[in-house]
């Protein structure tokens, strides 16, 4: 096992609570003695609670409630979600992490979330891992106002496994998990979904194999597990030891393509089928769009609608193709055809369009004698075309006409950040 170990010293830090605590630095307020929410009102009661300020946090609130479950509370904040403003934040952050390693060595998770791989900055800064962590820290209190915890360990895994299951519990921020520490603080985990990497599903798939605790799964056959699971299992094998080989500067930052990309959105009324026709060809552009970025191609294509709450119920159906595609012309008749055999004439009000069994674009195409490949050269051509105008003068620039029709959801969702408007 021990050949499987690479032993560096990585940081991962996590910004607590990140939206409530921008929010409350913006105010002049301390986080950790402010009830404050981060949600927006106008959306009315259902709107979802994006953040809660590590106040309310320690009181046990959850952060993704809807605004009509929270409980009467005194001075209670309600503060409007200003992406714009957390990812400003967000960027002079990155600036802290950039005054201490090179970029090669920075990995941003998300928006409060980064790793830091720092081992080869110990001898230059003369100061241990904790120390170091300690210092960034500070760093980022002082110049932000936004308070932060840190996870050491010896790989990008057991880093993350201090932060979660250490860091955010101990005084200070920072806890370190050592490969000889996996025994005694990770084994004893329980449920297993309390493990990064680990959700609901697959727990309930391992429970049934009778592994409850970290420590069981650790102890199990690695062969059974490669067996039911595939390289999965094994990689949950050896990840219940502590083992995982990503290095940050070997193109940890470049990341997986996704095995799927689309959209869903929630709408403010509800929509017959016309009007869904036009929202839905909306989706479909961006889809291909992102296909397009990723330079992939679908086999298939999945539609959900969700009916009205009155009515309640909806479907959830997919198709696949002869062949993969990025065209928004094939992914818009194949939705249309799984809407029309599976709509029910009921109220819409949620809709989700996903492409997914992504396989890279391919550099030539079968030549057909009915023209279609030169017709799809000519398509794509206009699809990256448009897709280049839009990502140098912003979504709104390039709109089909039907976007303007008042059951058009594009034009308003392009001024979006995150899904709000600043």
């Amino acid at each position: 096992m021990d050949e499987y170990k690479i032993y560096r010293d990585i940081l991962c830090v996590d910004l607590k609570s990140f939206y409530a605590s921008v929010e409350c630095a913006e105010r002049g307020l301390d986080p950790f003695k402010t009830p404050l929410i981060v949600a927006d009102k106008s959306r009315g009661q259902g709107s979802i609670v994006l953040a809660v300020s590590p106040f309310l946090k320690a009181k046990g609130m959850p952060s993704r409630c809807r605004l009509h479950e929270v409980p009467n509370i005194k001075g209670l904040i309600v503060a409007r979600p200003r992406m714009r403003k957390y990812l400003e934040v967000s960027r002079d952050i990155v600036g802290v992490y950039l005054s201490y390693v090179a970029p090669e060595d920075l990995h941003i998770y998300s928006v409060d979330e980064a790793f830091l791989d720092v081992t080869p900055y110990l001898n230059y800064y003369n100061m241990s891992a904790r120390a170091l962590a300690r210092e960034i820290l500070d760093t980022i209190q002082e110049k932000t106002a936004i308070p932060a915890a840190c996870g050491i360990g010896d790989n990008l895994l057991l880093s993350k496994l201090a932060l979660d299951l250490k860091s955010k519990k101990t005084p200070g921020g920072i806890a370190s998990i050592r490969y000889e520490d996996v025994e005694r603080d990770l084994w004893p985990v329980t449920p297993l979904s309390e493990m990064w990497g680990i959700g609901a599903r697959m727990e309930k798939r391992l429970n049934a194999l009778n592994i409850w605790k970290v420590g069981d799964l650790a102890r199990f056959d690695v062969r059974k597990l490669k067996k039911r699971f595939g390289i999965i299992g094994e990689e949950l094998f050896y990840h219940a030891h502590g083992i995982d080989q990503s290095i940050i500067a070997e193109g940890l930052r470049a990341g997986p393509v996704p095995k799927s990309v689309g959209l869903g959105q929630t709408l403010f009324r509800d929509y017959d089928a016309e009007g869904i026709f036009t929202v839905m060809l909306e989706m479909v552009d961006e889809v291909g769009e992102k296909l397009r970025f990723l330079r992939h191609e679908a086999k298939t294509i999945h539609l959900s609608i969700g009916y009205s709450k009155a009515y309640g119920g909806g479907f959830s159906r997919q198709m696949s193709f002869l062949e993969p595609t990025d065209s928004e012309e094939e992914l818009f008749d194949a939705a249309l055809r799984l809407f029309r055999q599976h709509y029910e004439d009921l109220p819409i009000r949620r809709i989700s369009l996903r492409a997914t069994n992504l396989v890279p674009r391919r550099p030539f195409e079968q030549l057909s004698f009915f023209g279609e490949s030169a017709q799809k050269k000519r398509r794509r051509n206009l699809g990256d075309a448009i897709d280049a105008l839009r990502r140098r003068y912003g979504k709104a620039s390039v709109m089909r006409l039907s976007s303007y029709l008042e059951a058009g959801t594009a034009k308003d969702r392009s001024g979006l950040i995150g899904g709000h408007r600043e």
